[in-house]
């Protein structure tokens, strides 16, 4: 609460994102006026974990339901956009994080699992909506003030060489030079069974799976990032960028150029293991 920039690096079941909510939540009751915001990968996932998380903290403190406006028309529960609208005249939405939200206004925000957030939208696009300052009861606008450009980064660990990677390091580098704005958090799996938010022999079972990847395990549950920091071959940010294709081809269309061609890569399997065949298509 205290902390202008906040980085939490928790595996699955810590709940990380109900705890991000609720100091969104309690921000908005304790200071009047401000515009808060949830961005995630997709609008609509942003939209999901504010609706259920928002619902789940109601029903768990009631407290948190007396400071909401459920006027219909003030505050909106949809599939792609929540809005909640507080008795302190605060708000508290989801934004996409795509172009379509260049001039929006917001004091600050949560951005939820920013591994899978491109990083050029939120420099770009997210961030400089928290330009404006939040104004007091009086008018007058305090821009020391910790809400003012608030920023909470919640997520799982990722790849290294990527934008979350990049950011975790700039803020855990304020939290050496300003101590009293940045802060650091991060955890693994043990907690959450210790609090029996997470089945132990889950855990168990996912070790001993014959398809158990480490790294992937590594990046889950133990919040460890993946990949090499410098001089990296390949970026995984690349990868991630053109992992969904926009124009598959399932066979021969007969309608390219007469310069493109295709190659073929096979990782051949042994000793119990997948042989994996992949296509690429070259259109120079």
């Amino acid at each position: 609460m205290r902390y202008k920039y906040t980085y939490a690096v928790f595996p699955r079941a810590y709940s990380k994102s109900f705890l991000a909510v609720m100091i969104l939540m309690i921000r908005c009751i304790l200071y009047p006026g401000a515009k808060l915001f949830v961005t995630s990968g997709g609008k609509e996932q942003a939209s999901g974990i504010m609706k259920e998380k928002v619902q789940e903290i109601c029903s768990l403190i009631p407290g948190f339901q007396r400071e909401i406006d459920w006027t219909r028309g003030h505050t909106l529960e949809g599939k792609d956009y929540c809005k909640y609208v507080f008795k302190s005249g605060s708000t508290f939405d989801n934004i996409a994080a795509r172009e379509t939200s260049r001039g929006k206004r917001r004091h600050g925000g949560l951005v939820e699992e920013c591994v899978g957030v491109d990083g050029t939208i939120l420099n770009e696009v997210i961030i400089p909506t928290m330009n404006v300052s939040r104004r007091c009861a009086n008018g007058d606008v305090q821009p020391d003030e910790t809400l003012n450009k608030s920023q909470i980064y919640v997520t799982t660990a990722g790849w290294k060489n990527t934008f979350a990677y990049n950011k975790l390091i700039q803020i855990l580098v304020w939290e050496i030079v300003k101590p009293e704005k940045a802060c650091i958090m991060g955890g693994t799996w043990r907690v959450p069974v210790l609090m029996k938010l997470l089945d132990k022999n889950f855990i168990k079972d996912l070790k001993m799976d014959g398809t158990f990847n480490e790294s992937s395990f590594d990046r889950e549950y133990e919040s460890k990032w993946s990949g090499s920091v410098e001089d990296a071959f390949f970026n995984a940010e690349q990868f991630d960028r053109n992992r969904i294709l926009r124009q598959p081809e399932y066979e021969y269309s007969g309608r390219s150029l007469k310069s493109a061609y295709y190659v073929l890569s096979v990782d051949v399997g042994r000793k119990g293991c997948d042989t994996v065949i992949c296509v690429f298509k070259v259109t120079p």
